[in-house]
């Protein structure tokens, strides 16, 4: 229930509104409660986080169209990681607003989500890469971060400072060369 009232919270008001008196609040219980369920008020933050790490690996796995393959299918994956993101921003924004305190790292649960997603770009670099596995781990991490950076400069209104071009248009630019790039 908590993890659900936060989700909705942050979905609603954004991550900046967020707190757990207010999930308290929402689901009837006590801020003691809650602290009762999870460790700290990270704790809950990551939790959250998690559902919305799952929601978006099942919308893009859903989404994965089998016949596509190379850049057409990590075109296709990133599309949707975009389409996620728009349909859902204040709670793909509260993956990025949230910050792990120095010296803390992300539980292994956590991590393992994020590396899933990954996974699924590797899983499409492969044949191209001679199914080096070293070489599609660093690349699908390369070309994730470089999508993102599309992504968040498009949703945010600032993409029109370095392009007049969609996030689409330069998402899918940004894959055809990376792909012709390593192929080389």
């Amino acid at each position: 229930m908590a993890i659900s009232a936060g989700q909705k919270i942050i979905s609603e008001d954004g991550f900046d509104q967020f707190s757990a008196r207010k999930v308290a609040k929402e689901i009837g219980y006590t801020v003691g409660t809650i602290y009762n369920i999870f460790d700290s008020h990270n704790d809950l933050i990551l939790h959250i986080n998690s559902a919305t790490l799952d929601d978006m690996y099942a919308f893009i796995t859903h989404k994965m169209n089998k016949k596509h393959s190379g850049n057409n299918a990590i075109k296709n994956l990133f599309s949707y990681y975009i389409m996620f993101a728009q349909e859902n921003y204040n709670r793909w924004s509260a993956l990025f607003e949230f910050n792990i305190p120095q010296g803390d790292s992300l539980p292994d649960w956590q991590t393992n989500k994020i590396l899933a997603l990954f996974a699924l770009v590797e899983t499409l670099l492969l044949p191209i890469v001679n199914n080096d596995k070293e070489k599609a781990e660093r690349y699908s991490r390369a070309l994730w971060a470089g999508a993102h950076g599309i992504c968040q400069l498009g949703i945010t209104g600032k993409l029109g400072q370095v392009s007049t071009d969609s996030i689409h248009v330069l998402a899918n630019s940004l894959i055809d060369n990376f792909i012709n790039g390593i192929k080389i």
